[in-house]
């Protein structure tokens, strides 16, 4: 195979070290052109004693050359004092006389240290990869993220869900780690994120029971009110609400069935309320593992504090959906049409004068009931929706703390090479055959590394707001 170019990735050497063996690797990445990646280096010929019989792999010299030398390796490069390549032997074939080459110069260290480097960047990803192999280096850590996709059985709560994804979220932490030996940037923001979490949770905790000996009285008393507080609001429904004219008979029925619910509700309140300071106790000591950890608990009780008022919602939707979907069905009946359940379609239809008539009858009995089903359904439709927007701003609390580029501010502010990863090629110097280019590393921006460095963290709670807003239209259901 015929090889016009010979691409060379070279250290650039040390101030005091004036020669050099070297040694590294031969990839054939581009047609018609081989790659050779030199990724070791030293004064000392012992990096050479293991004979590679490899065909990837390259023995070499870099420096003044005052004789040929001669390699025990079928490849081989010699480069000179200037880093022009002097003699280049693939397979025990020279081929120095027959190809162009292009030397790229880089900073060894730059590039080892470097966890900025991505796929993205080409042949000098596979480098810093070649040199990490060549040390002992470790493998992609970031392969190995953590599954984070929760049991169903933890569906419905968020403290279950986000000590199920914690725990895999410190597996992942001990077990990157242990594997690489150092941390990451991405263990670092996370590591730095605990810690933060941690002392706000504290805080918090100290600010809330500042002056506060019986926490259970105190929620029991907000719930108290919470409570009042609906029943006043049905009694207002079941009059004539904003001046509105409903069904009175209807009216009253609905507003007396949901007034049972609420007196349900407290009931059940009022008699665990003697185990709601043990439950308390447990969660205030779960509380100093951090602020996320107390976002889950305040998010399942706003959950459990307001479930009489979910209960009307579900009551009230599912009696919207039933009213609308007869409305649309007995409309249908007056055009002489019907939904086809087996062809899933619409399709024309002869009706009886009785049909119609009852048809008639049931089409105005629903459309003179819906008003009432709507001021319901609207009311504690917006209770359903504003407690799915606290939650979803809990959910939003707990990622960006578990989120926050603490360690990547660190590094940026500290000007730290870890964070090297935009590339500059520069020319250096150029002959009939050979070019030689120096590869430059600088410092990513914050905003990039923030993208590409966030922990593997996943919102407990994800609410898709334009599944929201459709099924409050369609009285579909809110879970």
């Amino acid at each position: 195979m015929s090889v016009p170019l010979i691409k060379i990735l070279l250290p650039i050497l040390p101030v005091n070290m004036k020669k050099a063996f070297i040694k590294g690797y031969i990839r054939s990445l581009e047609e018609n052109c081989l790659t050779i990646f030199i990724t070791t280096f030293s004064e000392d010929k012992d990096i050479l004693k293991i004979k590679d019989l490899n065909d990837d792999i390259i023995h070499g010299y870099y420096g003044s050359i005052s004789s040929k030398r001669k390699f025990d390796n079928f490849s081989s490069i010699i480069i000179d004092q200037n880093g022009y390549p002097y003699s280049i032997i693939i397979n025990g074939l020279e081929r120095i006389q027959t190809v162009n080459s292009i030397i790229i110069l880089y900073d060894f260290k730059k590039v080892q240290n470097s966890v900025t480097i991505n796929a993205n960047n080409g042949c000098f990803s596979i480098l810093q990869d070649l040199i990490h192999k060549g040390n002992k280096g470790t493998c992609d850590i970031n392969k190995h993220d953590p599954v984070l996709q929760s049991p169903s059985l933890l569906a419905s709560t968020m403290f279950g869900q986000h000590i199920y994804n914690y725990v895999q979220l410190l597996k992942w932490l001990l077990y990157t780690i242990k594997n690489k030996e150092q941390v990451s940037i991405k263990q670092g923001n996370l590591v730095l994120a605990i810690f933060v979490d941690v002392i706000l949770g504290y805080i918090f905790l100290q600010l809330f029971l500042l002056g506060k000996n019986d926490v259970g009285v105190v929620l029991m008393s907000i719930l108290e009110k919470l409570v009042n507080l609906m029943y006043s609001l049905l009694k207002w429904l079941m009059g004539a609400p904003a001046g509105l004219k409903l069904n009175n008979a209807f009216n009253n029925m609905l507003g007396k069935y949901f007034l049972y619910h609420v007196e349900l509700w407290w009931l059940f309140l009022d008699i665990t309320g003697e185990k709601l300071d043990i439950i308390l106790k447990f969660y205030q000591y779960l509380g100093y593992l951090g602020l996320t950890f107390q976002a889950a608990i305040i998010s399942d009780l706003i959950c459990i504090a307001t479930f009489h008022s979910y209960c009307i919602y579900v009551y009230a939707a599912r009696l919207f959906n039933i009213q609308i979907s007869g409305l649309k069905a007995l409309f249908r009946l007056f055009v002489g049409r019907k939904y086809n359940p087996l062809r899933g379609g619409i399709d024309s239809c002869e009706y009886t004068n009785q049909e119609l008539f009852v048809g008639t009858v049931a089409f105005t009995i629903l459309l003179l009931l819906l008003p009432t089903t709507v001021m319901y359904y609207i009311v504690f439709t917006m209770f359903r929706v504003l407690s799915l927007l606290v939650q979803y701003i809990l959910t939003k609390v707990i990622y960006v703390i578990q989120t926050l580029p603490l360690y990547v501010a660190v590094l940026w502010l500290s000007q730290s090479p870890k964070i090297a990863g935009n590339i500059l090629i520069e020319e250096v110097d150029s002959n009939a055959s050979t070019l030689i280019l120096e590869m430059k590393l600088f410092n990513k921006s914050f905003h990039d590394l923030m993208k590409s460095h966030k922990p593997p963290v996943k919102v407990p709670k994800l609410v898709k707001w334009s599944e929201v807003v459709s099924n409050v239209i369609t009285g579909n259901q809110i879970i």
